[in-house]
């Protein structure tokens, strides 16, 4: 879980350390305590088990010396010399009684039990299955499956005529003796082959433990540290002695020191928390001013001071804060001053005329917004640069001060020009105060070293006349300001049609680069009349629109709307992949036509154009003789010099150029002489009034004359009627183009027109 507050964290840092470092101490020291708990059980148990040893070993000498005395007794020697069983079993059963042994045999010379203190006779031989010896005097034996310790000793009377055996049990009974005596848990195991014979333990849970590893054991909750001491080890047979000495007798005299090293630790923690509250708070009160004091910072108020009584880092984090504080309100109002502010004219800026304008709105007033640009003002910044264009403008606000109305609101928007906010005015009355604005505008002024005047143009809206949305006003001003022109209609007031054609335009500009896409585009071909033989060897390639809301698109609109978007390159490229491959089936099918198809100046300021050309005509394996390219006059003189390198690549790859809708353009004959063309195209708007002769028939027969005379080809476009075609056949215009002829055709439409108008304008089959 997340600590919110510093001071909480503080503590518990702190608290935390400590009892930390505390906890380390106290675990420790109890490890250690613990440690020396079990050393010294340790210390009890290596004690315990020599006492356990010298103890079996006395007793051992015990029953030595008791069965010396009786095998040195007169009688009893007596008794066995002349066999007197009853005699011996009594002196047996007298010894057992008197030294606490178990039993006593006597044996023959020849090791047959005659009798024991328990009555066995009759030759019978006792089982002693191991026997091994335990000092110099006993043995430790396994007789009948149970575990003895032994002493023998010979009778002689005077040569050897018997043995006397004395046994004493490894039981309960002597572990319990030797507990009280060495203060060790004590435990006797016999086993064959691994398996327990007998086991008789002081302890009454450890006879089901079989265990006999030497260690720390648990046995019902107790812990232990035990001792093997192996009394026999003759294979098969084991008997071991298990020797334990409790633990917690060992840790009861570390109880006192723990309770105490544990109440130390305590009060330690108890004391160190109370420490660490009080430094704490110290710390936290502080840090939650400088915390409040930022929050009013972070809110926009900068008007408390921050300041803290003291001489520490505190004191000193406080002062910066407070120059923060400081710093951050002027530049907070020289930010929301420049926000609102143009940065050159001090003028508001467009986002003060939109609030104006929604504040104008919602109240329900009326009003009038006027843009105001000046003519030319391109052209001016690229002939004198703009430190002079500042200069100018700056000048410009200082004519108009004083000559607005009071309630006016003038504003200006780089890029967009001055924007006057008249409010409560209609229109008629603004209008007069925006004419009377561009008049002030328009007087001579001197900028650096130059008096001139300059001329400002102005588009008017009105609310809620035109509209009721203050992006809207600002929209429909700038389109009025598109109506206006120098002179009389330097004012133009919005119309509602003008904004239906400028969506309209939008629309046409976003959809045009998704019309090949959306498989809206399509190709018509246009036959070209060649008037000396009557042949078309040649159509022209015109690209068609065909909207899928907005219907068919005129080529006229859509084609200067590419040019001047940018698209007009994508609309190249789906004509040539159209233009060859209908060029492919066609002469795949054996027909031979050339296709003319036209190119922009965007196309020619592409270095890679012609590389592209060459592509598409060998990927279809086309020759380059198939393919005409026509370029606008005005296209070609946009830069002489960057478009002649074009244009000569593409002539060197065999491809046949025009010059298109020549006469409307302003090259010269030099350029045109250096041209890499061979074909001139006569601009329609001189041939569809050749019937009525005048200034256009004058300018095309000079026309056809100027070509021939240069090498070139001419073609006519815009052939209306017979008159115009047979005024051309008879100056000798090559080809010919227009409605008369045929209008474009899609090209099932256009083969079939080649079959039906076969012979009449002396066309023969192309090969």
């Amino acid at each position: 879980m997340r600590v919110r507050y510093l001071r909480t964290r503080l503590i518990v840092t702190s608290v935390g350390l400590l009892a930390l470092v505390l906890g380390a101490v106290f675990l420790a020291v109890y490890t250690s305590t613990n440690f020396s708990a079990k050393r010294q059980a340790q210390h009890q148990l290596e004690v315990g088990g020599k006492v356990f040893s010298n103890l079996l070993e006395a007793r051992a000498r015990e029953l030595t010396n008791a069965t010396q005395i009786l095998v040195a007794d007169f009688g009893f020697r007596q008794a066995v010399a002349t066999g007197d069983l009853p005699t011996i079993r009594s002196a047996l059963q007298n010894q057992v009684r008197r030294i606490g042994a178990d039993q006593a045999m006597f044996f023959d010379v020849q090791g047959a039990l005659q009798t024991s203190s328990a009555g066995n006779e009759g030759g019978s031989r006792a089982e002693v299955e191991a026997l091994q010896a335990f000092s110099e005097q006993a043995f430790i034996a396994v007789i009948d499956h149970q575990p003895y310790l032994l002493v023998e000793a010979v009778v002689r009377a005077p040569v050897p005529v018997g043995q006397v055996a004395m046994v004493f049990s490894l039981d309960a009974a002597l572990a319990r003796e030797l507990q009280k005596l060495t203060g060790l848990e004590i435990r006797f195991i016999s086993s064959r082959d691994e398996e327990i014979m007998s086991t008789y333990s002081t302890s009454p849970y450890a006879q089901q433990d079989m265990d006999l590893q030497e260690g720390t054991r648990t046995l019902e909750g107790e812990g232990y540290l035990t001792t093997v001491i192996t009394l026999l080890d003759q294979a098969p047979y084991s008997v071991s002695a298990q020797l334990a000495s409790p633990l917690s007798e060992a840790l009861a005299s570390f109880d006192d020191l723990k309770r105490e090293l544990l109440i130390i630790t305590l009060v330690a923690l108890l004391a160190s928390s109370l420490l660490a509250v009080r430094l704490s708070g110290s710390l936290a009160r502080p840090v939650t001013l400088l915390a409040e004091a930022a929050r009013r910072i972070g809110r926009g108020d900068y008007t408390s001071k921050v300041g803290l009584a003291r001489d520490d880092e505190l004191g000193l984090l406080a002062d910066s804060i407070d120059t923060m504080r400081s710093g951050i309100a002027e530049r907070e109002e020289l930010i929301a001053h420049n926000a609102m502010h143009d940065p050159l004219t001090g003028l508001p800026n467009v986002s003060v005329v939109r609030e104006r304008l929604r504040g104008a709105l919602i109240s329900g007033q009326k009003g009038v917004l006027a843009q105001c640009n000046l003519v030319s003002a391109e052209l001016m910044a690229k002939a004198r640069g703009q430190d002079f264009m500042d200069t100018l403008v700056c000048q410009s606000v200082s004519h108009l001060h004083g000559h607005l109305p009071a309630d006016a609101l003038l504003a200006w928007q780089p890029g967009v020009g001055f924007l006057l906010l008249l409010e409560h005015r209609e229109l008629d009355e603004a209008v007069v105060v925006v004419d009377e604005m561009l008049g002030k505008l328009g007087e001579k002024i001197q900028v650096d070293d130059i008096k001139l005047r300059s001329q400002w143009l102005a588009g008017v809206v009105s609310w809620p006349l035109h509209g009721s949305d203050a992006n809207d006003l600002l929209r429909q001003a700038s389109i009025a300001l598109a109506d206006a022109a120098p002179g009389p209609e330097r004012i133009a007031v919005y119309q509602a049609q003008r904004d239906q054609a400028y969506q309209r335009r939008i629309r046409l500009a976003r959809d045009l680069r998704y019309a090949a896409q959306y498989k809206e585009l399509s190709a018509v071909y246009q036959p070209k009349l060649d008037l000396a033989s009557g042949e078309v060897r040649q159509v022209e390639a015109l690209m068609r629109w065909n909207h899928s809301e907005l219907g068919p698109i005129s080529p006229d609109e859509f084609i200067t709307l590419a040019e001047q978007t940018g698209s007009i390159g994508m609309l190249t490229q789906w004509m040539m992949a159209a233009v060859a491959s209908q060029l492919r089936n066609w002469i795949e099918r054996g027909i031979h036509l050339q296709v003319a198809m036209n190119i922009s100046a965007r196309d020619l300021d592409d270095p890679q154009f012609p590389q592209r050309i060459e592509k598409m005509l060998q990927a279809q394996q086309i020759s380059p003789d198939y393919l005409a390219l026509e370029v606008t006059e005005s296209a070609v003189m946009t830069d002489p010099e960057r478009n002649l390198s074009s244009l000569r690549a593409l002539r060197d790859l065999g491809i046949e150029l025009a010059v298109d809708d020549y006469g409307t353009g302003y090259s010269s004959l030099a350029t045109l002489k250096s041209l890499p063309v061979q074909d001139l195209k006569i601009d329609k708007s001189f041939v569809l009034q050749l019937a009525e002769g005048g200034d256009d028939a004058v300018i095309v027969k000079s026309t056809i004359e100027l070509a021939h005379n240069m090498g070139l080809k001419v073609i006519a476009e815009g052939i209306e009627n017979s008159h115009s075609l047979n005024w051309l056949k008879e100056r000798h215009c090559d080809v010919a183009q227009g409605y008369f002829i045929s209008r474009p055709l899609a090209v099932a439409d256009l083969e079939r027109w080649l079959d039906d108008t076969r012979g009449s304008f002396g066309v023969v089959e192309p090969t």
